[in-house]
């Protein structure tokens, strides 16, 4: 699909009220927001750290794989007034054949699943081109 855009995190920020996720798609850089709870999960997830026992976004990678199914990606296909919605694609195939699903979920929760295992994130271009270019505000955050 032409209208979809590959995004990659680029910072993961604490604030005064949970993350700022720093996301570069093309040359625009945008900001979602989360608590600190799956901000501090989405940033594990990045670092590779492993706890002990499973985290909650491991564990649901361990069942996905259990059932022979694989993150194809994550779509970020809407936004309305700060709040970002996305889609966590799965594919399953076995002998009863091939099946993708798209799942509905919080991009901290999707974007952790998809960074755990090394899934794309994309974005739509109409939601892009809706969002404010934030390259300068990550800038000052590093000091440049």
């Amino acid at each position: 699909m032409s209208d979809i855009i590959k995004t990659e995190i680029v910072e993961v920020c604490p604030s005064p009220y949970g993350y700022a996720v720093f996301m570069r798609a093309d040359k625009k850089v945008f900001i979602i927001y989360m608590d600190r709870t799956r901000g501090t999960a989405l940033q594990a997830a990045i670092d590779g750290y492993h706890a002990e026992r499973p985290l909650t976004h491991e564990f649901f990678a361990h069942v996905l794989d259990g059932l022979d199914c694989s993150v194809k990606g994550v779509l970020i296909y809407h936004v309305d007034d700060g709040t970002f919605y996305t889609r966590l694609t799965v594919e399953m195939e076995n002998e009863l054949g091939k099946k993708i699903i798209d799942v509905d979920g919080r991009p901290s929760d999707t974007m952790a699943i998809a960074t755990r295992v090394g899934a794309p994130i994309f974005i739509s271009e109409k939601v892009l081109s809706s969002l404010e270019d934030m390259s300068e505000a990550l800038k000052k955050i590093k000091g440049a």
